[in-house]
């Protein structure tokens, strides 16, 4: 049997909603912890994994193995969040100033004076396309005749199987043309 030696506590730069979903994931019994607050919330998940000698193996969310790696992923900074909120406010920007381009029929506009521009501002942001507008405005930008290649946004796995999750419950949900053939009867009074 294979003891751990427990980490004093969780990285404060994961999110209540992410601990949930470690929660939900690796099948943790915790009563009531959507009710909990953060503190309370990263002290129960300790005492858990404490208590269990092995996890569930995750191979599509958190990519983690077993218990050691967990207590690592735990312990270290969330990677999922690159940016300052200084950073991201920044890339926020951008990716507005490339939509307003965009919707403005591809015309440079007040922020932008050269075309190579706007292309390094679009480049950038395509790193942090797990941000919704990023994501938009690369789109957007995709649709410019002047553009050679088209820019690949980078996305994370996690987002990129949210984003498939979405795109096939939205198809699911359309309403489809159904045709029917079968005799039809018309009789008139």
């Amino acid at each position: 049997m294979v003891r751990y030696i427990m980490v004093n506590k969780i990285h404060s730069s994961h999110s209540k909603r992410e601990l949930y979903e470690i929660i939900e994931v690796f099948d943790l019994r915790i009563d009531g912890f959507k009710d909990m607050m953060k503190i309370e919330l990263c002290r129960s998940i300790l005492y858990e994994i404490s208590k269990v000698d092995e996890i569930k193996c995750d191979h599509d969310i958190f990519y983690i193995e077993n218990k050691k790696e967990l207590l690592d992923y735990l312990s270290n900074p969330n990677q999922s969040k690159v940016l300052t909120i200084k950073q991201k406010m920044e890339v926020m920007e951008i990716a507005k100033r490339i939509i307003s381009y965009c919707k403005n029929g591809y015309y440079l506009c007040a922020y932008y004076l050269d075309w190579e521009d706007i292309h390094k501002d679009a480049l950038y942001i395509s790193r942090y396309c797990d941000i919704p507008s990023c994501r938009r405005a690369i789109n957007l930008f995709n649709g410019d005749y002047k553009l050679e290649k088209k820019i690949t946004p980078i996305i994370t796995p996690k987002v990129k199987r949210t984003l498939d999750k979405q795109k096939l419950l939205k198809a699911e949900l359309v309403p489809k043309l159904c045709r029917v053939y079968k005799p039809v009867k018309i009789i008139f009074d």
